[in-house]
């Protein structure tokens, strides 16, 4: 059965909108992994700058927890020699005992004031972690379900691109064969499309103009015309 010149451009026009929307959703398909990628970077970063501050308190608190021991044991050893300095015999000795202890117990009051400074940085360093916590909290929920929505899009439109290709695949082989090789060919030399549709007097393809009475002639949709500059076969549709 012969099929007409009018009837391969109806099926021309199905498989042109099909080839638009497999271009946009690949396009998409595309660039949707580096914009997964940076919203995952400035995630990423946010857990950094959190565990920097939780990294900060922690030393902090470990820094306290070694003066603290440090202290005990000076305090052990200052209570030792105050018991030994009562067995001296000596003037001497007791009193290079009570140096010692002297030097020791100035130790203890420069460790304790250490702490002091120290519990202080913790105080100030919690509270801007709260802060920093809760501004990371928020930004980072915005992220999150940004980089969720993307994941969705990106299922979304990988199903439709497979749904639309699927479509086309069924609509190719109602087209004749010679025009169906001609479609092929330019598809191939062109990876968007063998087709374009004409948009007042503009191929869609290449964005040339089309000069007016051979643009009245596509309108027709009854013989087969290519765009003068991209070889692309012509059609006309409106896209409302």
């Amino acid at each position: 059965m012969m099929i007409s010149a009018a009837e391969d451009i109806g099926f021309l026009i199905q498989i042109v909108q099909k080839d638009y929307e497999i271009v946009t959703r690949k396009k998409f398909l595309e660039t949707a992994p580096s914009k997964i990628a940076d919203l995952e970077t400035e995630i990423s970063k946010m857990d950094e700058e959190l565990q920097k501050d939780l990294d900060e308190i922690a030393g902090l608190e470990s820094e306290q927890k070694n003066l603290s021991g440090k202290i005990k044991l000076q305090n052990d050893d200052i209570n030792k020699k105050k018991l030994d300095r009562e067995k001296l015999k000596t003037n001497k000795e007791y009193r290079a005992m009570g140096n010692e202890i002297e030097y020791l117990l100035d130790k203890v009051d420069e460790e304790e004031e250490q702490i002091l400074m120290i519990l202080d940085k913790i105080t100030a360093a919690e509270k801007e972690l709260e802060k920093i916590k809760a501004r990371i909290d928020s930004e980072k929920d915005g992220l999150l379900d940004r980089k969720n929505e993307l994941d969705e899009e990106v299922r979304v439109n990988e199903e439709k691109l497979q749904i639309i290709e699927d479509e086309k695949i069924r609509i190719l082989p109602h087209l004749s064969e010679k025009v169906m090789r001609r479609y092929e060919r330019i598809l191939k030399a062109k990876g968007d499309s063998g087709v374009a549709n004409l948009a007042g007097d503009v191929c869609q393809g290449c964005f040339s103009r089309v000069p007016p009475q051979k643009a009245h002639e596509i309108r027709k949709n009854d013989q087969l015309l290519t765009c003068e500059d991209c070889g692309r076969i012509l059609v006309y549709y409106s896209k409302a």
